[in-house]
């Protein structure tokens, strides 16, 4: 299982398809092992077992949250979307964000990237709305363009 492990880490996928596949095989790996010493009725070793899993499911997911909060922290910055603060004015914890347990590191609680992902929306969507207005011109000017062109072809084809 740890050669599995390992292999799929230095896998050239992309990170959340690594990520993916490195939880099932975590998933998978415990679950025979709890099985196996279910069978065996040793519920000490269930128990170790089930709290290893759960040790080994938290680390994994502040390595997912790491990944999905940088990704849309650079998604923000790059079109310009300030991104939430990590303590209110009043020098207490945001809801946005959340310190890991076992890293120390912060990263996006799912309000938070709610929140983040509605103003990079929004953005996009007014960017898009410009961009939709100088269409209508655009045509304009081309349907005149042609216009003009078929009127100086017609004329000069007469003479």
């Amino acid at each position: 299982m740890a050669f599995l492990l390992r292999l799929v880490t230095k896998l050239p996928v992309p990170t959340g398809v690594r990520l993916g596949w490195q939880r099932t095989l975590l998933d998978r790996a415990y679950g025979k092992d709890i099985i196996a010493a279910r069978k065996l009725k040793d519920w000490a070793k269930v128990h170790s077992l089930k709290q290893d899993h759960r040790v080994e499911i938290d680390l994994h997911d502040e390595e997912e949250d790491e990944y999905l909060s940088k990704s849309l922290i650079a998604k923000a910055r790059q079109i310009r979307v300030p991104v939430p603060h990590k303590y209110k004015d009043d020098k207490t914890e945001s809801e946005h964000w959340y310190e890991g347990h076992y890293t120390g590191q912060w990263y996006l609680t799912t309000v938070g990237v709610s929140a983040l992902r509605d103003e990079i929306r929004r953005e996009l969507i007014a960017r898009h709305d410009l961009r939709a207005k100088w269409v209508v011109w655009l045509t304009g000017i081309t349907g005149i363009i042609g216009a003009i062109t078929g009127l100086v072809a017609a004329f000069y084809h007469k003479a």
